[in-house]
């Protein structure tokens, strides 16, 4: 049977986004065997019959030495290598060793792309390019992760435990993996309040990344007394998300997560660009400051973040999904919020 092996490195988010190029090669080659060489605990998202049939943790293969000029592989490696028929790599290379190096052991075809995208395409877009010539029709562009039976019992069980009610749950995650696109935690208490105020239950997600960068959010004075989710593998989490009527989030992972569960998602982005990164959901909003930059108080105003989320709620937004594939909302400066960043 014929073996495609896929090697993509990176963060959440940045599987979540490949999702549809797995898609892709999936539908290009039903019979064959599809394996994916990445982080365990964030490839397991892929761990579906519509991607792929093996996820390998990417410390398993020495594959660095594959940037060596002269490298020396072990024979386990050199004979994985040469089992198949085609390889796709998305790891960054600063020179065409790495491929060369690919090409020498590898008896099949040997594509590599580079992750980052070039400015103005949407990352999702650019991950599709090197596999749309296998594929004979359009390629489904939407990233979509399926809780397994196993992770939906989770959730099940944790909705118990927590007294959360079958409808109506708002999930926040206030942290991302980088500080720079983080909103001050004054503005996530006032939304948070506002939700409250409205009758409804919240859920707060929580990881290490975001707490080594903010420690405000390992103990918010101010957050309303809701279950809070943390450190939870990703099936796990995914399973929750997909419960909820609504997830609020930076830009980051489990905001992609979000929105590929298909739960209606609000993206709150700072810095960079929602055409290139936002989450590619047809029910996903994003909320950008104009012009982008830090997310204060000011550039992003809650009471502005509690009105679109109270018409996500309430079903009088329009989504309008623009080229980047989510509805995207530019919010201008406005004068200083009454609140402290």
């Amino acid at each position: 049977m014929q073996r495609i092996l896929v090697i993509r490195g990176g963060a959440v988010g940045d599987f979540i986004v490949t999702l549809p190029a797995l898609g892709a090669l999936r539908r290009a080659f039903p019979h064959a065997t599809i394996e994916l060489l990445g982080n365990s605990s964030r490839a397991i998202l892929a761990q579906h019959p519509r991607y792929v049939d093996r996820v390998i943790d990417l410390e398993r293969w020495d594959l660095y030495r594959l940037f060596s000029q002269q490298p020396t592989l072990s024979q386990g490696l050199a004979t994985f290598l040469s089992s198949f028929a085609l390889i796709l790599s998305y790891l960054p290379m600063p020179d065409v060793t790495f491929a060369t190096n690919l090409r020498r052991y590898c008896q099949g075809e040997v594509l590599t792309w580079q992750p980052q995208p070039p400015s103005g395409m949407h990352i999702t877009d650019h991950l599709l390019q090197p596999v749309r010539s296998f594929v004979h029709r359009p390629c489904d562009a939407y990233p979509y992760v399926y809780p397994d039976p196993a992770a939906q019992e989770f959730a099940a069980c944790f909705w118990q435990t927590a007294s959360l009610p079958d409808q109506g749950v708002v999930a926040f995650h206030p942290g991302s993996g980088g500080a720079y696109k983080l909103w001050p935690v004054a503005g996530w208490e006032h939304i948070m309040t506002w939700t409250a105020q409205q009758g409804l239950q919240g859920l707060i997600i929580s990881g290490p990344a975001e707490q080594a960068h903010n420690a405000l959010l390992a103990h918010p004075a101010h957050f309303p007394p809701w279950p809070w989710a943390q450190n939870l593998p990703l099936p796990h989490l995914a399973a929750l998300l997909a419960r909820c009527q609504a997830v609020v989030g930076h830009d980051s992972g489990i905001t992609h997560l979000a929105a590929a569960v298909g739960t209606t998602t609000l993206a709150l982005f700072g810095p960079t660009d929602p055409m290139v990164w936002g989450p590619y959901s047809r029910r996903a909003c994003v909320l950008w400051p104009e012009p982008p930059g830090p997310l204060t108080l000011d550039s992003l105003p809650p009471d502005r973040v509690t009105q679109v989320l109270a018409s996500l709620l309430y079903g009088t937004f329009t989504f309008t999904p623009s080229q980047a594939r989510c509805t995207i909302l530019r919010l201008p400066r406005t004068a200083r919020s009454k609140l402290q960043s």
